[in-house]
């Protein structure tokens, strides 16, 4: 009878282990998937919430001339993952506002912000959490980086602040960094292609369905991703860089980056009077034999164009309205377990018409004429992410296998109802990953003539949105003022910077 007892004692205790164990693999089960939710949560506050739903009621402020919340807002994000992408937007609405003291300090504080993620030797406790969580969630919980055009256009623009402050030596280090960064942007792409294609082989990936797939959703994206041979080079960048050169005396710097300006942009007139001017002045007798016989009525214009020394040189530079945004679209994308549909990012705004600004002087009844286009920064987002989809097809196609086996765990663990909210969980963690620098320009147009020395009152007209400002400007004599107009709905903002 003791022995009897005692067995079924035992008998008892094992099924009593047998309950604990269910209950630990349920507990574990729910600790993990809130660990996870924990993580994806503090990685970033656009897991769940798209980017743009934060960021579009302060754009709409800005046409508003309401700065100040935008600045309040995106100072809360000051010490986030995703910090680099708000001190960029940080930064620019200060310089739009005319605030350069703080926008020098936030694309001071990206650009260090940028160099330590740049220089990271070993992966943090938290990058480590924000990789596993993408596996569960979205890529959102990846703490933002910049996209390589992003970051040239952070040190451009940083340029600019140093001439609203006549520091032209420190607008030539800034412009030297953006040329720099133009070469090391178009080096990381290649390493982060390579770098997907290796993880494709590591795991035995198979891309080429996906890829498939991806690019035909894409495809709408094509006629304006060749616009641009690539993301990381842009004709405005190039063009400032050449007239800081020319303020700095270091006129052939100034005629390399002019040239390199009109590889990219070919039909600005502007530019084209640039390249032939420069040639003529530093006796690139060939060259500008070169550039004559391709611009033959602009060279006639450059040689008739001298004689009068009692003037300046106006450069315009229009910023016109705001870089399109992403969308998101759920793509049918082949898996070893059938078709997902999954979240992609895209850009869905069509191409626009060209969009000048018109400048006159109606004191003295002169017409100065319009700007033409240098730059469609619209096209190089759209190139960007082009050039993103190997890396992204990787890694959905890793977070879909995640997921599944995430899913199976959970009907291990919790039976029906964990299959039920685990599958519900994957649909509505299924985002895509929007974010971007906003508050960018869609394009980017100049003008440049020679106006007497003295003050001017000009007239600045867009018709295209019914935006239009009076700006006094001064021109110095064999001097160059500068005059950056920014373009948000219908207001425009001026900056005008005499040399």
């Amino acid at each position: 009878m003791k022995d009897c007892r005692c067995l079924k004692k035992c008998m008892r205790g094992a099924g009593n282990n047998k309950v604990m164990s269910d209950r630990f693999r349920r507990l574990f089960f729910i600790g993990f998937s809130v660990s996870v939710l924990f993580t994806a949560g503090c990685s970033t506050s656009s897991v769940f919430n798209s980017y743009t739903t934060i960021m579009n009621p302060l754009i709409d402020g800005l046409k508003a001339r309401k700065f100040d919340h935008a600045l309040k807002v995106l100072d809360k994000h000051r010490k986030s993952n995703d910090k680099i992408l708000y001190l960029l937007e940080r930064g620019r609405i200060a310089q739009i506002k005319g605030d350069i003291e703080v926008s020098m300090e936030d694309y001071e504080a990206t650009m260090e912000a940028v160099r330590h993620r740049d220089e990271k030797a070993i992966i943090s406790a938290s990058d480590i959490g924000a990789q596993t969580s993408t596996f569960l969630t979205n890529d959102n919980t990846i703490p933002y980086k910049g996209e390589g055009y992003e970051k040239v256009f952070l040190h451009q623009f940083q340029a600019f602040n140093y001439l609203a402050k006549k520091d032209i030596e420190g607008a030539g280090v800034e412009v030297r960094r953006a040329n720099l960064e133009q070469h090391v942007a178009l080096e990381m792409h290649e390493k982060e292609v390579r770098k997907a294609e290796e993880k494709a082989r590591e795991k035995r990936i198979e891309t080429e369905q996906a890829s498939a797939s991806l690019n035909a959703a894409y495809h709408h994206m094509d006629d304006i991703a060749g616009k641009v041979k690539n993301s990381f080079q842009n004709a405005y960048t190039f063009y400032l860089s050449g007239i800081v050169y020319e303020l700095l005396n270091l006129p052939n710097d100034a005629y390399i980056d002019y040239k390199k300006a009109i590889e990219i942009f070919p039909d600005n007139t502007y530019l084209q009077r640039d390249v032939i001017r420069m040639a003529k002045a530093l006796g690139m007798n060939q060259e500008l034999n070169e550039y004559a016989s391709r611009y033959a009525a602009i060279r006639a214009e450059v040689e008739n164009g001298g004689g009068d020394t009692n003037t300046g040189e106006l450069i315009v530079f229009f910023e016109n309205g705001f870089v399109p945004q992403k969308r998101e679209i759920k793509v049918p994308i082949p898996t070893p377990n059938g078709f997902l549909a999954v979240a992609f990012p895209v850009y869905t705004a069509k191409w626009p018409d060209v969009e000048p600004l018109a400048l006159s002087e109606p004191e003295r009844k002169d017409v100065l004429g319009e700007t033409e286009p240098l730059c469609y920064v619209q096209a190089l987002a759209v190139k960007s992410l082009k050039e993103k989809v190997p890396g992204m097809i990787v890694r959905h196609l890793l977070r879909s296998a995640a997921k599944t086996a995430f899913q199976y765990q959970a009907k291990d663990s919790v039976g029906v109802a964990g299959t039920i909210l685990s599958s519900l969980y994957n649909v509505i963690s299924e985002k895509a990953d929007l974010r971007s620098w906003l508050t960018l320009p869609r394009d980017v147009q100049i003008m440049r003539n020679h106006l007497s020395a003295g003050i001017h009152h000009l007239h600045l007209e867009h018709k295209a949105s019914g935006a239009f400002s009076d700006v006094d400007i001064s021109m110095n004599q064999n001097g160059k003022t500068i005059l950056r107009v920014i373009r948000t709905g219908s207001v425009l903002y001026t900056t005008a910077i005499t040399f």
